[in-house]
């Protein structure tokens, strides 16, 4: 008992380094949370105007109509998120009877709401005499306490109406919280708040103007840790600002020599709305402040905040807008801009409408003049964590497409959702969505922990521009068009949130140095258990395909394997030289012969050894296929070029096997790679197919010794060789070689696959010489099966025959003199018929299996112009058993050359699997 209590005293004699703080604090916490003095100073001033502005409201809001009517559409907000009973509110002057009874059943809520409203009021007072703190500091201008108490009065001097100094801003118009000004009692205390605006942190001052802490029963701030922290804010910003012109680089604007560059950025209206907003401004602002000092701002994000209405409505929009003034004053100080016309023009591009505007709106103090009609957008960022039980998916999209009247030209929606948009059953409603807007991203951070109140998906999406008109006189074939899509994954266990940001980082960096074209794959361990991951993907009939992660085919290999391969894998043109050839050029080629004789021009056939086609027939499995240049114009006539592109290749390494390189295009690896890079139609498809992926090792050309050559010598065989060998002999010679090529193949991998593509090749032409390519067709005259029916012993078919039934279709028995034009099999599903005919008329058919009516035609190939009678007279036939029994040993030939086909393509596979996966 002595020891435990002793142990449990404090060692006086210990040394005060033993204790170190920062042990016992999150890692990369800055001590964002702790309030300061400053905030104090606004804190404690927000709360003493607040009951100023109690006091001054009823006089203020009730005798000006325009702000009782207003208020009353701000209490009705507040009543539908309060859930009150609104049938007692029927018309605005409702309200004011009730605000004036103390007695209403609704008085308590009134005060309630009258609480909120004034806070609100003075918190929108505050930021404007922010923004002229900011703007007086920049501009060496002196504030005084008259300034503070009449700011719009001051702002109206330095922002002049009709001039090219007149501001347009929404927050400076009569609103529902314009009414308030301070009293003259709080005039001397305005001033303290100028050093307290310098020093209080954007995190402080932004929660500062939340609803005040002590109420409890409409507490309208459900914030998000995760949706305000900076690093949520940068990705938002890479998505807004990088991504667009990493996605098409050619929209980016290009200077010209002589060229006088402007240094101001453009402008980039953005509208956030959805679940979450408040949160979702804390981190803009945040990331904002982060970029400041960036050397050349090319692009400016233009907010405009907008939640659900009480919660997140016209209050936030107001306030944030009053933060981008005071943002652009930093911004124009910063980075040495005229202030004053700086944010002008700013605000002028952001309330910039078509050319054709209504006329303006009475502003408030002169300030200028807003246009009339909607706002567009260049952005809108869509939060949609917060879904229906019901339905969902229907919500997910209803809500996309209510976007579109609000976004400008080319206009681009960042959507957040936890619902998946690509869903099998709901591909009819994605289809319907594709009309209006083009996916060309998806983020996946499903199995990404500890993320947050972060959505499980997010999507980005461009409004189509109207499709032209089509030509009514052109036929258009009818066919569902496949669009690439790029696929990001970000999973993992985040142990501490602020680890998302090395998945940010490492978004930044993708984005800065890869093509999203000529990237088809890219895998990153950012950190122990925490992936990047990036595959192109394709959207066809309202479904994304997925070519890495679906697992409905259960064809595709591990992730990691994919990781492998982008470390194993070479581009296409680290082998050969690749030129588009366009059918145009063949078409004049053509016409110009004599000029190409002379050597003046040269047809692709002059130019490249090699031709490679794209077959985009089929968007769901698009093929190449590697042939001599001779063979061009034969392809393109038998083609066409409506779904088949055409490239002329020069090789540039001596050793290069095209069997190798066909093996890989039809194996399952390659046509998944193929389908990876090749989608979205001949759209940069010269860049895509040089940076096809290709396995390194197909570069490195070592060929086995002559002794260890040997033990292959079966795949140098030629097909004539082949069929001659004894069907057991051919199997166990190919297994003793199968052991072999598992010694050899870590290696000799190219030398290997090359004799296999070899064997390949012979054993596929052998097989389609043994099937005709029609049901129970057979080769009687090979002479492994011939040496067997000659020995059969053989019965008349006339005038009866067990085995064959001979049905006459014939007037009179003067047709059977008639000789024998043609003889034709039909086969139904329970019968097959030999069709003996004199020109168009049928004379006799003959009923028997399939066996023996091919037997039958195939020894009747030389009977055409003998009479139909001598036949039946004369025709012998073997019984169907003992016909079946020699037909027997042509199907085992057939059946193994198919096996061993097949065991050859098992092993090509294997080869290039374990080599991709070093």
């Amino acid at each position: 008992m002595k020891d435990s209590f002793s142990s449990s005293v404090i060692d006086e004699t210990a040394s005060p380094t033993q204790f170190n703080p920062s042990e016992f604090f999150i890692p990369g916490w800055k001590g964002e949370g702790l309030i300061t003095a400053s905030a104090i100073v606004i804190k404690n001033t927000l709360s003493n105007l607040s009951i100023d502005a109690q006091a001054l409201f009823k006089k203020s809001c009730s005798i000006n109509k325009s702000m009782k009517l207003q208020t009353y559409h701000e209490f009705m907000h507040f009543a539908e998120y309060a859930k009150l009973d609104k049938s007692l509110l029927g018309q605005h002057q409702d309200f004011w009877l009730h605000f004036q009874d103390e007695s209403s059943p609704l008085k308590k809520h009134i005060d309630d709401f009258l609480k909120v409203h004034c806070f609100r009021a003075v918190a929108i007072y505050l930021f404007r005499i922010k923004f002229i703190m900011d703007l007086a500091k920049e501009q060496r201008l002196v504030v005084t306490e008259d300034v503070l108490m009449n700011p719009l009065s001051f702002l109206g001097k330095i922002f002049v109406k009709d001039s090219s100094t007149e501001l347009l801003c929404d927050s400076l118009q009569i609103n529902q919280y314009s009414w308030y000004r301070p009293t003259l009692e709080y005039k001397d205390s305005l001033l303290k708040l100028k050093d307290a605006f310098e020093n209080v942190t954007l995190t402080e001052l932004i929660k500062l103007i939340s609803t005040p802490k002590d109420d409890k029963i409409y507490s309208i701030r459900n914030y998000s840790h995760s949706l305000s922290h900076l690093t949520f804010g940068l990705l938002v910003n890479e998505l807004l600002i990088k991504f667009p012109t990493w996605l098409k680089p050619e929209s980016k604007k290009k200077t010209f020599a002589g060229e006088k560059v402007c240094i101001l950025p453009k402008t980039i209206n953005t509208r956030f709305v959805g679940n979450h907003v408040s949160s979702m401004a804390l981190s803009h602002w945040l990331a904002q402040e982060t970029n400041v000092k960036i050397s050349q701002w090319n692009n400016l994000i233009c907010p405009e905040f907008e939640g659900s209405e009480f919660i997140d409505g016209q209050f936030l929009k107001i306030c944030q807008e009053l933060q981008f003034l005071s943002f652009l004053t930093r911004i124009a100080a910063e980075h040495r801009y005229e202030i004053v016309p700086f944010i002008c023009k700013i605000m002028r591009e952001k309330y910039k409408q078509d050319p054709v505007d209504g006329l303006g709106q009475a502003s408030f103090f002169n300030l200028g003049e807003l246009p009339s009609g909607d706002t567009l957008y260049n952005r809108i960022v869509l939060n949609l964590t917060e879904l229906p039980k019901t339905n969902p998916h229907h919500f997910l999209v209803q809500q996309i497409l209510a976007q579109k009247a609000m976004l400008k030209k080319d206009a681009m929606v960042y959507v957040f959702t936890n619902q998946k948009l690509f869903v099998p059953s709901q591909s009819e409603r994605v289809e319907q969505l594709l009309k209006d807007f083009k996916v060309e991203a998806a983020i996946n951070m499903e199995e990404l922990k500890g993320k947050g109140e972060i959505a499980h998906f997010a999507y980005i999406l461009t409004r189509r521009t109207a499709e032209p008109v089509a030509n009514k006189h052109l036929f258009e074939v009818s066919r569902k068009t496949k669009e690439s899509c790029l696929s990001f994954e970000f999973k993992g266990n985040l142990t501490r949130f602020n680890k998302f940001n090395k998945l940010v980082e490492e978004l930044q960096s993708f984005i800065k140095h890869k093509n999203p074209i000529t990237t088809p794959i890219f895998v990153s361990e950012v950190e122990k258990d925490i992936f990047f991951e990036f595959h192109q993907d394709a959207i066809i009939g309202g479904k994304l395909v997925s070519s890495v992660s679906n697992k409905e085919s259960g064809h595709l290999p591990h992730p990691s394997f994919f990781k492998n391969l982008t470390k194993s894998s070479t581009s296409l043109d680290t082998f050969f030289a690749i030129e588009q050839i366009v059918p145009e050029d063949f078409t004049q080629g053509k016409r110009s012969l004599s000029s190409e004789l002379l050597g003046l021009k040269f047809g692709p056939e002059k130019q490249f050894p090699l031709l490679l086609i794209v077959n985009q027939n089929d968007p769901m499995d698009i093929r190449i296929e590697l042939t001599p240049i001779d063979a061009y114009r034969g392809k393109l006539e038998q083609y066409g070029t409506a779904f088949y592109h055409y490239f002329g290749l020069t090789p540039k390494h001596p050793a290069i096997n095209l069997n190798v390189f066909r093996e890989y295009f039809s194996s399952m690896l390659g046509h998944q790679i193929i389908q990876l890079q090749l989608s979205d139609g001949p759209t940069k498809l010269k860049a895509k197919l040089r940076s096809l992926l290709v396995p390194s090792f197909f570069a490195k050309a070592h060929f086995m010794p002559e002794r260890t050559k040997h033990a292959f010598s079966l795949l140098d065989l030629e097909a004539r060789e082949i069929k001659n060998l004894h069907p057991l002999d051919l199997k166990q010679r190919f297994e003793v070689l199968k052991g072999q090529l598992a010694r050899e193949a870590a290696e000799y991998p190219w030398h290997l696959l090359s004799l296999l593509s070899h064997f390949k090749l012979q054993m596929k032409s052998l097989v389609e010489e043994l099937e005709d390519g029609k049901p129970q067709s057979f080769n009687f005259g090979n002479s492994l099966i011939s040496s067997e029916l000659v020995k059969l012993k053989t019965y008349a078919i006339y005038p009866k025959n067990d085995d064959v039934y001979v049905e006459y279709k014939i007037k009179s028995n003067q047709d059977l003199q008639l000789p024998l034009s043609s003889l034709h099999i039909k086969t139904t599903d329970d019968s097959t018929v030999l069709i003996f005919k004199f020109q168009d008329k049928d004379i006799i058919h003959l009923h028997a299996n399939a066996p023996m009516i091919h037997f039958i035609k195939f020894i009747l190939q030389g009977a055409v112009g003998i009479k139909i009678a001598d036949i039946l007279l004369n025709l012998r036939i073997p019984s169907s058993h003992d016909l079946e029994m020699a037909t027997n040993k042509f199907e085992d030939l057939k059946s193994t050359k198919i096996a061993l086909l097949k065991d050859t393509e098992e092993l090509i596979a294997g080869i290039l699997r374990t080599e991709v996966s070093r």
